[in-house]
């Protein structure tokens, strides 16, 4: 196999790439889940003190619901001041309290994301999809080094997995996008008649989901050629 040192120095630039873009999405994702989680704890407090006073309340969050709100004047406006500033308000955060007399506390608490146990497991659903496409990425990585090293056909899997990768990236941004428009749609029903217009159009980030199509066809790509290679080996 020719240039095989240049491809394995090449491979391994991207796997040191892959490995520090990794840990820096975590390192950055850190203060945003540690926020989350004392969010969550406070709720779950609640949850249980009213369940134990015998009152059971539904208490969940609503992150990130996008809405319209008039723009306020922060600094400017008067006399003497030659700078005026705007604030306009694009998305809230809503933690909403209900009556529950009917549900018991394993429900309250799997209810404490939207107000439903499906946003709740579409929650918990993400990382894991996202767990498998990092590992998948590092299995790719690893198989295609080990092929170019021992100068032998890559492997079959690697399609398989490419193919895994690519549904899981278009799955991933529906299961973000789909509940976030139900639970606007919910928000716009519990905000009616504030100065808070919620904004319950669907936003899907098609460049995500053209990424995962794109993921895709690079797996048949690699079938294809791996499939001729095996044909043209057969043949001589």
């Amino acid at each position: 196999m020719q240039n095989k040192k240049s491809l394995l120095r090449r491979l391994l630039v991207l796997y040191v790439s892959f490995f520090v873009v990794l840990v820096v999405s975590i390192a950055h994702g850190l203060p945003g889940f540690s926020q989350g989680y004392a969010d969550g704890a406070e709720i779950g407090n609640d949850i249980m003190k009213s369940w134990a006073l015998g009152n059971p309340r539904q208490v969940y969050l609503m992150n990130r619901i996008p809405v319209h709100k008039a723009g306020e004047v922060l600094r400017g406006g008067q006399d003497g001041d030659p700078v005026t500033v705007r604030g306009y308000v694009s998305h809230l955060s809503l933690t909403v309290e209900q009556e529950a007399p009917d549900c018991s506390a394993l429900r309250l608490a799997f209810s404490s994301i939207g107000g439903s146990p499906w946003f709740y497991l579409t929650v918990m659903l993400i990382p894991v999809c996202l767990l498998a496409i990092i590992v998948m990425m590092f299995l790719i990585i690893g198989s295609v080094r080990r092929s170019i090293r021992e100068e032998r056909s890559l492997e079959s899997r690697n399609v398989w997995l490419l193919r895994a990768i690519g549904a899981l990236t278009i799955l991933v941004e529906l299961l973000q996008d789909i509940p976030a428009w139900i639970m606007a749609r919910r928000a716009a029903v519990l905000l009616e008649g504030t100065q808070f217009a919620v904004e319950t159009r669907l936003d899907i980030s098609y460049s995500t989901i053209i990424m995962g199509i794109m993921i895709l066809f690079a797996a048949e790509v690699f079938a294809i050629g791996r499939n001729l290679g095996e044909e043209q080996r057969l043949t001589i």
